[in-house]
């Protein structure tokens, strides 16, 4: 779907999962040990085969955005759970550009204007400017596009940005000084506008 994907209807957040690849990464296994492991021991839970194998493979490229960064894999996979999330989230960023954009653009841009309310009509706006830079975008579905506001949401209420189910307001993205320091050194800076709230502090 050019340069926007609607198949973040199917990825979800998957932080459990993440953590879990990660985990088995920094073991040293190779792709293919991660995902072999993963579906004879069941580590996702899931009950079919191919669930565990497409929600392997998500994992295993979200990861690989991240992985020349030590720091943020450490995180991800030993972490406490909120900076553990925030590996997550960096990793959903760097493979997914609606994601990237929504975060920095959208929550980003209240957090600078220090604009604490999030509604579905900034999400629409938000839709409406992807369509412009990429017509295919124009031709998701309304169940589609309603879905990808709904994965979008509750990555928002997993990260803490959303106190609630049905909540408009935003909550400050207080991140730590080490993790901030290990997106710059992995060179995201430009997820910067998504995760501080320094005003706010």
């Amino acid at each position: 779907m050019g340069q926007y994907n609607g198949a973040l209807t199917r990825e979800q957040f998957l932080f459990r999962e993440m953590r879990i690849v990660a985990r088995l990464y920094r073991e040293g296994r190779s792709p293919e040990e991660i995902t072999g492991q993963i579906y004879q021991e069941n580590l996702f839970q899931y009950p079919t085969e191919r669930e565990i194998k497409s929600k392997c493979r998500t994992a295993l490229k979200r990861l690989n955005c991240i992985a020349h960064s030590p720091a943020l894999v450490e995180m991800l996979a030993e972490g406490d759970l909120r900076e553990a999330k925030w590996a997550a989230l960096t990793a959903m960023m760097a493979q997914n550009a609606l994601v990237a954009e929504f975060m920095t653009d959208v929550v980003g841009e209240k957090f600078r204007g220090l604009d604490r309310s999030l509604t579905s009509k900034d999400f629409y706006l938000f839709y409406e400017t992807l369509c412009q830079k990429d017509p295919k975008a124009a031709l998701w579905s309304p169940s589609t596009v309603k879905k990808i506001k709904a994965v979008l949401w509750n990555l928002l209420r997993e990260n803490g940005y959303l106190e609630r189910p049905g909540s408009e307001t935003l909550c400050p993205a207080l991140i730590s000084e080490e993790f901030e320091l290990a997106l710059r050194q992995a060179g995201f800076q430009r997820f910067l506008p998504a995760f501080q709230a320094a005003e706010w502090r």
